[in-house]
């Protein structure tokens, strides 16, 4: 039995009870311009939840946060996730255009992430397009000689110039009501997900003129899958995901909203730093960190912010103390405020097209 525990605790395959799952990500030109490099993320985890969470702690989360028979459904299905075990020290294998490539290790959370570098002439004719999504290359899990599942990604080839929109999620182009700590939780686990009216068009434009779209928020990766739902149902373009770091049973307090900055700075340099010929509009919204966040990268890399656009969800305006402090020693008419989506349409648009 003891070496049974052992083997389990250095085995670096991916075992027949376990499953990997891969976030969308994005490939950059290598330094020459003769080939790619590839950021492959994902996760791997147990998809078997012990009866002690599946039953008592899911019984005990529903009475505390008063989930009713109606929202038991959408409670159930976005809080298993959280429950799965991510698994720690497996050797991640991918296949990319008939190549094979070591990724990296996952991590105590079960989350890796690794780069790999492609030849120019070994892309040409492995790419696929996606809806209002731009090129995407294929990447498949390599896993034992007899194990016959197939876990996929993609990764979406973004060329060193044009123009990329980095966005927010929560109430930026989904409704929800982050000022709010119960509403907040109810509208991520309890209910459907609604779209901020006019922002799945405006994206869509954007998106046929040619942008290339960056979602990062700090949503916790275990929400990867209803989030990528929702945007595929409301016809948003697909894009590279950029979520937080999560783990359920160490600091249930971070079910509350915590501070973004960190997270956010940290997923949105090395974007801009992979691009530095790009031109990059960032969308976000007041409920959170997103102006100060902004403001910060736009003081860091006035040459490739091309615009910021800041939803006023509590009714702010320009003059607002802590609008001006998030925006202080920047170009004024590099960022606005708006209420309705149809509001920024023409300067959005005209952003793209122009870049």
């Amino acid at each position: 039995m003891a070496l049974f525990r052992s083997f389990r605790r250095n085995r670096k395959t991916v075992g027949r009870d376990e499953q990997i799952v891969f976030y969308p990500s994005f490939a950059s030109r290598t330094a020459d311009g003769r080939g790619w490099s590839l950021v492959v993320q994902g996760c791997v985890f147990d998809p078997r939840i012990p009866w002690i969470q599946r039953s008592p702690v899911m019984a005990l989360i529903k009475r505390a946060m008063r989930v009713d028979r109606v929202a038991e459904e959408y409670f159930r299905q976005r809080m298993r996730r959280f429950l799965m075990t991510g698994l720690k020290g497996r050797a991640i294998t991918v296949s990319v255009a008939g190549r094979e490539f070591h990724v990296a290790e996952s991590d105590y959370m079960g989350l890796f992430r690794g780069t790999i570098e492609l030849n120019d002439e070994i892309v040409v004719g492995q790419t696929h397009s996606i809806e209002y999504g731009g090129r995407w290359l294929k990447c498949q899990a390599v896993l034992g000689a007899s194990d016959a599942r197939e876990f996929t990604g993609n990764l979406q080839l973004v060329e060193p110039t044009g123009v990329s929109i980095i966005s927010d999620v929560d109430d930026t182009i989904k409704h929800s009501n982050v000022s709010n700590r119960r509403d907040l939780f109810r509208n991520t686990f309890t209910r459907i997900f609604v779209p901020v009216t006019g922002m799945p068009e405006l994206y869509r434009d954007c998106a046929v003129a040619g942008a290339v779209f960056h979602f990062v928020s700090g949503s916790p990766w275990q929400l990867y899958e209803p989030l990528h739902e929702f945007c595929r149902a409301e016809g948003y373009p697909f894009g590279s995901f950029h979520l937080k770091r999560f783990r359920f049973r160490e600091a249930a307090r971070k079910l509350r909203r915590s501070p973004q900055k960190v997270h956010k700075r940290a997923a949105i340099e090395p974007i801009l730093a992979a691009f530095p010929q790009r031109r990059f509009v960032l969308i976000g919204d007041s409920g959170e960190q997103d102006p100060e966040i902004y403001g910060h990268l736009l003081r860091e890399f006035p040459g490739q912010i091309a615009g910021i656009f800041i939803r006023a969800i509590r009714g702010e305006t320009r003059d607002a103390e802590r609008i001006q402090t998030a925006f202080v020693d920047t170009q004024p008419d590099l960022w606005s405020l708006y209420t309705d989506p149809s509001e920024i349409r023409a300067q959005v648009s005209h952003l793209v097209t122009r870049g």
